[in-house]
């Protein structure tokens, strides 16, 4: 059974869980995520923990951690900042630091501004890096959707939004996805999930120049046919961090319904660092 503890970070209270032995690994989820977005495959993730100490945790705002209730409270410096306060206080050294769509950010920000922190890095599905002119349409059209849904939140309130949406024909394929996802939405907190949107959709990410300072270790883990988790902005970092390795799935949501894949290649990185 998963145990749950709470710490004080920045001034808010995080939930987080870390189990495993060896050196510690922070993992951030995607936006509107939670710790249970990561528990998914736990025979691969045992085996993972038999080599590190694995810490997930709900990002402010996020899941069962409090967070501010205004837009400046989530940009990429806040919610790195929060990383770096959870490994200066579980690890006597540098971390492996990760995490997927917005957590995979947080560990850029991370290694950008305290790489002495940071000893590899793994970065699962980046969102869309670099400037915005670099953004290609289906970019654009992923992050018109998020503005869409904090439109609607901020005029109607998370429940009747999450009422709406279900009964819009395109917002799932079958009846378990619609219950899925009128469940995902039903659990964000009412009282963050505009700010949380609304802040990191306009939260600009660094010059893609500075990848080149990233030194440490870096595997990035990409798929295809995906505008909110480009692998444009994939290829981007892994050709400008100078120690990097990209893998690329051929269509979208591959390294979530292949948990075990994930972490089999998590596990040949620290082959390749030992």
């Amino acid at each position: 059974m998963t145990e749950f503890e709470f710490a004080e970070v920045n001034g808010h209270r995080l939930r987080y869980r870390v189990q495993g032995k060896g050196p510690l690994t922070v993992f951030g989820h995607g936006i509107l995520g939670s710790i249970e977005q990561l528990l998914a495959g736990e025979e691969a993730l045992a085996r993972l923990e038999e080599r590190v100490r694995v810490l997930f945790y709900d990002a402010r705002g996020h899941g069962k951690s409090g967070g501010p209730t205004d837009a400046a409270g989530y940009t990429w410096e806040t919610l790195g900042r929060d990383m770096a306060h959870l490994i200066e206080t579980q690890s006597d050294g540098p971390a492996i630091v990760g995490g997927a769509s917005m957590g995979a950010a947080t560990a850029l920000w991370v290694a950008l501004e305290r790489p002495e922190l940071v000893r590899a890095m793994v970065v699962m599905m980046p969102p869309p890096l670099g400037h915005e002119m670099m953004r290609e349409t289906n970019e654009r059209q992923a992050i018109s959707m998020l503005e869409a849904l904090a439109v609607a939140i901020e005029n109607f309130g998370l429940e009747t939004t999450v009422q709406n949406l279900s009964l819009w024909p395109g917002f799932a394929a079958t009846e378990e996805e619609r219950a899925s996802r009128v469940a995902w939405l039903s659990g964000q907190n009412p009282e963050t999930v505009l700010h949380v949107i609304k802040g990191l959709v306009t939260a600009p990410f660094h010059d893609p120049e500075m990848y080149r300072r990233i030194e440490a270790p870096t595997l990035v883990l990409a798929h295809e046919g995906d505008g909110l988790h480009p692998t444009r902005a994939a290829r981007l970092l892994a050709g400008l961090a100078p120690n990097s390795r990209l893998l690329v799935a051929e269509r979208a949501g591959y390294w979530q319904e292949n948990p075990g894949e994930l972490f089999r290649e998590m596990e040949r990185f620290l082959d390749e660092l030992d």
